[in-house]
């Protein structure tokens, strides 16, 4: 017997195969749809909370596309939900959290991000003020596509590599060690120099929804 999927047990229709395997290699897309339906929040009224198009968030749902890392804390605060949440396998809240190289959980490889890999660290972590993810960009980005912003303020420690930051008044060099600390609603972008793609840890604080500001202390 097929199993069912979460948008299914909770809509009782079955979706499409396209739709299904779309879903399997985004497990994200699924959550979205489902979260949205609990809320019994509309295609329109979760994009508009997020502030992007009805089309888009359409997209994300069947894992036709995937959002940057802005537009899934958008999405998160207008679902009522975290970010781990909504791409982590299970949430837990253990003081703890151990997690291998090898479940790091890659949530964005589309192709509208241009080759960009993400790997959340301590998604499954429901509670808690940062999203600490490992960044790999590509060498050859989009130079006319607008910077990239989100709320919460920004950590990026270079692991391996070279990469260079893009700012609307500047241009950072960053080399193994290095580090950068910025308020990310400042818009940036973010290439690999050299032969072999960059490889960075990111930690992004999570703004407080009581306050709309980021959490102190990071």
């Amino acid at each position: 017997m097929q199993k069912l999927s979460l948008s299914e047990k909770q809509t009782g229709k079955r979706s499409s195969p396209q739709g299904d395997k779309a879903r399997d290699a985004n497990p994200l897309a699924e959550r979205l749809s489902f979260y949205r339906k609990l809320n019994g929040l509309s295609l329109e009224q979760v994009a508009t909370r997020a502030g992007i198009t009805k089309s888009y968030l359409s997209k994300l749902e069947r894992g036709l596309s995937s959002p940057t890392i802005a537009t899934l804390l958008r999405l998160a605060q207008a679902l009522g939900r975290s970010a781990e949440q909504l791409i982590g396998e299970k949430g837990q809240d253990d003081d703890i959290v151990l997690v291998k190289e090898q479940d790091r959980i890659p949530f964005t490889r589309s192709k509208e991000r241009e080759g960009y890999v993400y790997e959340a660290i301590a998604a499954n972590r429901t509670r808690k003020a940062m999203a600490p993810f490992i960044m790999s960009p590509p060498s050859k980005v989009n130079e006319k596509a607008a910077l990239a912003s989100h709320a919460g303020e920004e950590l990026i420690f270079i692991v391996s590599g070279v990469m260079e930051m893009v700012f609307a008044d500047r241009v950072i060099r960053l080399e193994a060690g290095d580090s950068l600390y910025f308020n990310a609603s400042i818009p940036h972008r973010s290439r690999s120099l050299g032969k072999q793609p960059a490889k960075a840890l990111v930690v992004v604080s999570i703004p407080d929804p009581a306050t709309n500001e980021s959490p102190a202390g990071l």
